[in-house]
């Protein structure tokens, strides 16, 4: 399975519990209702109606509030131990997701983003793309970090009051959703097993998964947190003088400057440059070429005969020579290749020097510092 299957499976398992979907309108007016003026959040956002540290009180109640309940339910579903592990780990890691969804959702009313369900209260694409790009925030992906802040930018622009769903569904927005979305099921691959390890050891088990998750869950919320929060100033200047609008509730038309490539070649760029980075050292281990075997193999962009030709490079001796321009200004794009280098770089548990100089090499050519380099290396840990 795919990493990005893996997520879908997930957030399908996750999805599907009760209560999972959050009404901004219900939400706001009960995490507010000591003020006086909360009957105004059918038609505004909290941030114009309250100061931050109310905003930042009530995120912080949320985020403590399902930490606790998440803790507890994992800590349960990790006493059984051995071959009734098999049973409980699915549900065990959908009730996780739930809370993560949940507060994902809540977060976002909080700090100004428009109802996420459709005019029927229901989830749709445009939802689930929301939330996974919500998600992979949590689990630091840089690209879906770009892609919230330009989404964010263009709903308070337009003071939306329900989610554009059209324009979060558009073709040149699905490579990068979707890497995200990889993203994040590279990261939960390497959570769940740690979980199962400890899981496998009864009594003792239930602890260790309990602690797993209070030491990933409140991380995770809170990186979501801050980056809403630093949103905020922005949305509110943007839109200070302008509330919700049942007239002005038509799709965001964003701009599709800097995105000549078609996802094809962008693909194809990123693998080639994986391809790359893994030969380097010259000690191309196992780990990394079926690591980029895979990415080829469950490549929706690519066609057959590149995949042929990517699957030769991989096995042949010679570096592609890329001309990374191709990619600078893009920065959702540019984004992705660079955490797709650095998953694959990281895929043995060894950084080498090698790796290191391409890796800066090429953000360089992409027109990104060191610091923020690093700053990627640090958060895919």
């Amino acid at each position: 399975m795919s990493e990005s299957n893996s997520w879908d499976k997930v957030m399908n398992l996750a999805l599907s519990m009760p209560m999972v979907k959050v009404d901004r309108n219900t939400f706001l007016m009960n995490e507010f209702s000591m003020y006086d003026n909360a009957d105004q959040l059918r038609d505004k956002r909290p941030i114009d109606l309250f100061d931050a540290e109310a905003i930042e009180r009530a995120a912080r109640g949320i985020i403590n509030s399902h930490l606790a309940k998440a803790t507890v339910a994992s800590t349960a579903a990790g006493i059984p131990g051995g071959l009734v592990m098999a049973a409980t780990m699915p549900a065990d890691i959908a009730q996780y997701y739930w809370h993560v969804l949940v507060v994902a959702q809540k977060l976002g009313y909080l700090y100004g983003w428009p109802d996420l369900l459709d005019d029927k209260g229901q989830i749709t694409e445009g939802t689930r793309n929301v939330l996974t790009l919500f998600v992979g925030v949590m689990f630091g992906a840089q690209a879906a970090s770009k892609l919230v802040g330009e989404i964010a930018k263009q709903v308070s622009l337009q003071a939306a009051k329900r989610l554009p769903q059209q324009a979060l569904t558009k073709t040149m927005y699905y490579p990068v959703v979707k890497q995200v979305a990889k993203w994040i099921g590279v990261k939960m691959t390497k959570d769940t097993f740690g979980k199962g390890v400890g899981k496998a050891i009864p009594i003792l088990g239930g602890v260790l998964s309990g602690a797993i998750t209070a030491f990933s869950f409140k991380p995770m919320a809170e990186k979501l947190q801050k980056h809403l929060r630093e949103e905020m100033p922005m949305m509110r200047s943007l839109n200070e003088n302008v509330f919700f609008d049942e007239n002005n509730i038509e799709d965001v038309a964003f701009e599709e400057q800097d995105l000549q490539e078609t996802p094809e070649n962008l693909e194809k760029i990123k693998i080639q440059a994986c391809i790359n980075i893994a030969k380097i050292d010259f000690d191309f281990s196992q780990e990394e070429k079926d690591f980029i075997t895979e990415m080829i193999d469950n490549s929706d962009e690519l066609r057959n005969r590149e995949k042929k030709e990517l699957l030769e490079q991989l096995n042949d001796e010679k570096l592609v020579d890329i001309d990374f321009n191709r990619l600078r200004g893009n920065v959702l794009y540019a984004t992705s290749l660079l955490e797709s280098l650095i998953a694959v770089v990281k895929v043995d548990n060894i950084v080498r020097p090698a790796e290191k100089i391409y890796l800066f090499k090429i953000a360089h050519d992409l027109g990104f510092d060191k610091d923020t380099i690093k700053e990627m290396l640090e958060e895919s840990k």
